[in-house]
């Protein structure tokens, strides 16, 4: 993908906390913007600019944290793992919506300008618009699984204050942008301004937009409790995985942690993925390790840490081998291989006679890594380990398989097993042979998913749509009452700026009563 850039010409819009105002010049300087294809694609740069920063941000955030699986998040961790109000406000600029609502502000301006549109044919002028129709679906999306109650962004020329609306009003929107999108072509059919096929997964394509809408659905199902939603999320799955929005198919284990995971950013399993590499995102400036996944919290021996010894006696975010091998109690899974270095394996110690054997075990899913080269950031004669290389894959072909076992589990489908299986069969084990009643095989699914999709940034989601979270997760998760999680305990707290100049936005009444 080429390199990605912020328009000067948006950055006006961008400096405020309520609805955005535009001036008269501004407004006649979008008047003449738009002559060429090359002008409505690059605003739409900027819009995949909005949602790296959603969707592949550089810190880990609160949610993270909170379904993190280990043994110890470590000092800076630990407290949002154990739901504490009080580090919980002490993220404030983390949990803001401002990029949500800068993404869904200019996909609204596309549609709202189209008319102004010069040298560009309606079937692509309708490509972008659907481009953008995708990230806007996602964004909604994303306010309802972080915060539940959001606004609804008016016209772009519309100032006015605004309210929160109800989460079944911010899923709507967000349907609603995907099913606009749904015009989009398989991946192999997308091209850009100059006709060139577009490689980036981060560009949506038909499968790209059934996931979406998949997800949505699954979500409802897990809210609402109704049948109707994992019906649909079952099917707009299955469309995907059957190969009829577009062919997708499972890699080796081997091929997904050196291949997908890694820099050669192999894309037969992807499905939607956010660009990370060195010309986006000016590694040489870089100064902090760049955590992109959750699972980059357990990074330490070998790539951050030259001594094993250290990871066993430093308070750091880390994971106890029998933990790992709780996770992934049959020899035979491969994922133990994969995923984990070495894991409970005799250390050689230069200078030691004797290896050493950590009772903590060393993540090795991701494993290109990136060192700083820039002076002015190495430590002495050390470099920093400043990122991992390889994109942030957000939807990948298994976990849309297990997504799909989960909704023909409710649904009382015997397939369910199937898709289990196949992920299952991938890992090196044989088919699962457990009961096949519906919460125990629900259970099961969640389990694989949880031992697939280690550190990807799902957990938490996974654990809120099933309603574990007072088994799974820790600390005051396990002594929530159902009033705490109707008034928004398992949302974020809306962030401070969304109160500036808005004198109708409230607060979650759960994060209300928690203030500090």
């Amino acid at each position: 993908m080429k390199k990605i850039f912020i328009l000067i010409l948006f950055f006006p819009l961008f400096s405020c906390n309520d609805w955005i105002d535009v001036n008269s010049e501004e407004a006649v300087t979008f008047r003449n913007y738009f002559n060429s294809e090359q002008d409505v694609e690059d605003i739409f740069t900027t819009i995949l600019v909005c949602e790296k920063a959603v969707i592949a941000p550089t810190m880990m955030g609160f949610f993270d944290w909170s379904a993190l699986h280990c043994s110890n998040a470590g000092t800076f961790g630990e407290p949002y793992r154990k739901l504490e109000p009080a580090a919980i406000w002490d993220m404030d600029k983390r949990t803001g919506w401002d990029t949500h609502y800068k993404a869904i502000y200019l996909a609204n301006f596309l549609h709202e300008n189209q008319f102004r549109f010069k040298n560009i044919s309606q079937e692509r002028t309708d490509f972008w618009l659907a481009q953008a129709d995708f990230v806007k679906a996602l964004m909604y999306f994303r306010l309802a699984q972080d915060w539940g109650e959001a606004v609804v962004a008016p016209s772009t020329e519309d100032a006015s204050q605004l309210a929160k609306s109800p989460v079944d009003t911010i899923l709507a929107e967000a349907i609603r942008a995907a099913e606009a999108a749904l015009i989009l072509p398989t991946y192999d059919k997308l091209v850009n301004t100059q006709g060139n096929h577009i490689n980036s997964r981060q560009y949506a394509s038909l499968g790209t937009v059934h996931t979406l809408l998949a997800n949505i659905y699954a979500w409802m199902g897990g809210l609402y409790d109704k049948e109707e939603y994992w019906r649909k999320a079952e099917a707009e799955a299955s469309l995907v995985i059957e190969g009829k929005a577009g062919f997708y198919d499972l890699v080796s284990m081997k091929d997904l942690v050196e291949k997908t995971f890694g820099k050669a950013r192999d894309v037969t399993e992807v499905i939607f993925t956010i660009e990370k590499n060195e010309q986006d995102d000016n590694w040489y400036v870089t100064n902090n390790f760049e955590m992109y996944y959750p699972g980059f919290a357990l990074i330490n021996y070998p790539y951050d840490e030259t001594d094993p010894r250290n990871v066993d006696k430093n308070d750091i975010p880390r994971i106890l081998v029998d933990s790992v091998y709780a996770l992934y109690p049959e020899k035979a899974d491969l994922r133990r291989k994969e995923y984990w270095w070495n894991l409970g394996q005799p250390i050689p110690i230069e200078g030691e006679p004797e290896s050493y054997i950590s009772k903590h075990a060393f993540i090795n899913k991701w494993r290109d890594k990136v060192y700083a080269v820039n002076p002015e950031t190495t430590q002495g004669s050390n470099s920093k380990l400043i990122a991992m290389e390889g994109n942030r894959v957000y939807w990948r072909l298994a976990d849309l398989i297990l997504l799909r076992a989960e909704c023909r589990a409710h649904l009382g489908m015997a397939e369910a097993v199937t898709d289990l299986n196949r992920i299952r069969e991938r890992a090196g084990l044989d088919s699962y042979r457990g009961f096949t009643d519906k919460k125990i095989l629900l259970r099961e699914i969640f389990r694989e998913r949880e031992r697939e999709l280690f550190g990807e940034g799902h957990h938490y989601y996974d654990i809120v749509r099933n309603g574990y979270f007072r088994d799974v997760l820790i600390g005051n998760y396990q002594t929530l009452t159902d009033d705490d999680v109707k008034k928004g305990a398992l949302y974020l707290p809306v962030g401070s700026n969304a109160f500036l100049n808005n004198p109708l936005m409230t607060q979650n009444i759960y994060w209300l009563w928690h203030q500090n």
